[in-house]
């Protein structure tokens, strides 16, 4: 890494840029920063490894004379050097390019320096952004590269699904790949689990029976996030166990929030804040201590924190963290929210042709199965999995006649209403708002977001 051109770039940021055209939401509000916070508070303490000189050995071995490309993004800012060595070790032994990391330290600076170069020559042949209207707008604009033909001969064959495809369509067209993928499951602590003679929920009574039995056993039954974006968590888990049409209604505006199906299901949601089946919003800091613990039994979040718990609190997965889906409420499919952070190509950089062949190898087996090691990631169904655990997860994202995938709410909706969403959901899960009040407010928004 060349960490002098690191240094000059982030004292070159200047914070007061002009917006990407038509871009909005560039800024740096709690709720801007989901996207990022979310997978940096899970992936950034899940990184370690021990095969960086193994991935040394193999990038000196590299085929000469792929020359470099630049790969700017915001994170991984702190991941350990080691864990960063063994994968760019390895996309350079598979694909015969360097990788020059530009690593920001957070998000406005980030989108800021992307703001300044993107339309120019100097741009960085690969970059993260995030998916929904974000990358829409870079899209229309004309400023990444179509990567249909990339997916049509390399992507799809490595075992990435069709589902994370249509994260990043765009009138039939596919402008990114993913740097990662997590599937939000329920991870619930196994050995208090087995000490009350719980199973894992196959129907929606059965997960609120094994939340009446662990409250009444002294347990909090499901954490919930203090973060000021994270209020959508159970709110969409919800809304898709009742029906996922009605979930993706809500975000798309063909469905009203005041709908009554709505309605049913808020009413589930506040019966069940009600028993005290969540914890009072909590920061994470303190969610996944308190998990390893027992005091509190399950948490909903990406299946990369098993690498987390295990890293960090000796959880062993199988042993004594395992996870499931939340049951739908009508016994249908079960829903598997997943967030897919888009790997891009700038349209204007004078290396895309390289970064489009960096991209051609970057779904290999050998790149990934590093990925995975490092990182925790499962992008595609052809890595090496040695847990039982995700193993299943990724056989249940591929099971089409029993799950379903769904990308998160965070990028389903506009920004302007999601984020005023977000504030009324964390009113009502702290109980300041009933389901009548917030739901006729966030509808009146609405109605001003979606023109009706």
């Amino acid at each position: 890494m060349n960490l002098k051109r690191v240094t000059a770039l982030l004292l070159s940021v200047v914070v007061a840029a002009g917006a990407l055209a038509g871009c909005g939401n560039s800024g740096s509000t709690g709720s801007d920063n989901a996207q990022t916070e979310n997978t940096e508070n899970n992936e950034q303490e899940e990184t370690g490894g021990s095969s960086a000189e193994d991935a040394g050995t193999a990038a000196d071995e590299a085929v000469s004379g792929g020359g470099t490309v630049e790969f700017w993004n915001d994170k991984m800012a702190n991941i350990e050097q080691a864990s960063l060595d063994a994968v760019l070790g390895t996309v350079q032994s598979v694909s015969g390019y360097t990788l020059d990391m530009i690593p920001y330290p957070d998000t406005a600076s980030y989108q800021t320096a992307m703001q300044q170069t993107i339309r120019d020559e100097k741009a960085p042949g690969l970059f993260t952004w995030w998916s929904g209207s974000q990358l829409q707008t870079l899209v229309e604009n004309g400023l990444v590269e179509d990567l249909t033909p990339v997916w049509e001969n390399s992507i799809y064959d490595a075992g990435v699904s069709q589902g994370i495809a249509d994260a990043f369509t765009f009138d039939g067209k596919v402008y990114a790949a993913p740097w990662s993928v997590l599937y939000n499951v329920v991870l619930y602590n196994k050995t208090v689990f087995d000490q009350y003679g719980l199973k894992e929920p196959e129907t929606f009574d059965e997960f609120l029976q094994v939340c009446e039995t662990l409250k009444s056993n002294g347990v909090t039954p499901i954490a919930l996030k203090s973060d000021s974006w994270a209020g959508f968590i159970w709110f969409q888990a919800l809304l898709a166990a009742k029906d996922v049409e009605l979930y993706k209604g809500i975000c798309d505006g063909s469905i009203k929030y005041t709908d009554p199906r709505v309605v049913e299901v808020m009413e589930v949601w506040k019966d069940m804040l009600d028993k005290d089946y969540f914890s009072v919003p909590i920061d994470w800091s303190d969610v996944r201590p308190s998990f390893a613990k027992g005091e509190v039994a399950m948490m909903l979040e990406p299946h990369v924190e098993f690498t987390g718990m295990k890293k960090d609190f000796d959880m062993v997965e199988g042993e004594s963290i395992d996870a499931f889906v939340v049951p739908a409420m009508d016994g249908g499919k079960k829903t598997i929210f997943f967030e897919a952070a888009p790997l891009c190509i700038s349209t204007s950089s004078a290396q895309k042709d390289d970064a489009m062949k960096v991209l051609e190898s970057w779904y290999s087996e050998d790149v990934q199965n590093m990925f995975h090691e490092e990182f925790g990631y499962t992008n595609t169904s052809k890595i090496h999995v040695d847990t039982p655990v995700v193993q299943e997860i990724l056989d249940a994202t591929a099971d089409a006649d029993n799950y379903q995938l769904v990308l998160r709410f965070y990028e389903s909706t506009p920004d302007k209403l999601r984020d005023f969403v977000l504030d009324e959901l964390m009113r009502f899960q702290l109980k300041n708002a009933t389901v009548e009040d917030m739901l006729n407010t966030i509808q009146a928004e609405a109605d001003t977001v979606f023109g009706n």
